[in-house]
């Protein structure tokens, strides 16, 4: 687990979790010491299995729902019903209780996995349609990755084209499209082992701990998802009215 080089003036439990991929994970911390974090990798919809795991690691560590002082939640990019279902879930827990909810990007939660070494990051999530939301960051003196540029949903052919350099790639995109970035970049292609290629509801945590101490909170009603991508609907709402291409 990386640890960010911040300091705290007080024990808080923190309740994170991250549904915006295939595999989900919930997690529970006092300040930066992960007390319990579960993993759930199922065919199920995130909504039909997340509050049963927050109930379970609450059981887990001995505590209660009323003992979380703070939420932290992807907000994207990421599968459209799995951030809703994460966002929806943050700000019920948050407005029930009246604590702070946090925000966190699911690019800047994948970067987090990355070990601290001097290249640059490339974490790629599967967006479907043979494209990736991706992004690229450097990591800090404190181990804390920083974005560079800003967030997209690409094709992997396009991404991969604009590179030069040698660039660490994680992920579930990249893992789904590692023989394309092995043939293009060769030896300038680097990959992580395989477990850190899934989110981790503990990064999303300590992130979130991060963004509370530098004041980035949200109260239950400011937050939603950062979807990157147009939905479908809103797509075709587009299409409609701009009609016909000449």
């Amino acid at each position: 687990m990386i640890l960010y080089g911040y300091s705290v003036n007080r024990d808080m439990v923190i309740l994170a979790f991250d549904t915006s991929t295939k595999t989900a994970s919930v997690a529970l911390l006092q300040n930066e010491v992960l007390i319990v974090e579960q993993i759930i990798n199922t065919r199920k919809n995130h909504g039909e299995t997340l509050l049963s795991a927050i109930e379970s690691i609450l059981a887990v560590a001995g505590m209660q729902i009323d003992d979380i002082e703070l939420v932290a939640v992807t907000i994207g990019p990421g599968s459209f019903t799995g951030l809703r279902v994460g966002a929806g879930t943050a700000k019920g827990l948050a407005f029930s209780k009246g604590i702070p909810i946090v925000g966190v990007s699911t690019l800047d939660a994948m970067a987090a996995n990355a070990p601290s070494k001097k290249i640059t990051i490339c974490p790629m999530l599967d967006a479907r349609k043979n494209e990736v939301y991706t992004a690229f960051y450097r990591m800090n003196r404190t181990g804390f990755p920083v974005r560079i540029t800003d967030e997209r949903v690409i094709s992997p052919e396009l991404l991969l084209a604009d590179i030069d350099e040698d660039i660490l790639y994680l992920g579930d995109g990249a893992l789904a499209y590692g023989n394309l970035i092995r043939s293009k970049m060769h030896n300038k292609a680097h990959f992580v082992p395989a477990p850190l290629n899934y989110i981790r509801a503990s990064s999303v945590g300590l992130i979130g701990l991060k963004k509370f101490h530098d004041g980035d909170t949200l109260n239950s009603l400011m937050l939603t998802p950062r979807y990157v991508r147009l939905s479908e609907a809103e797509t075709k709402g587009r299409a409609i009215k701009e009609g016909p291409s000449t």
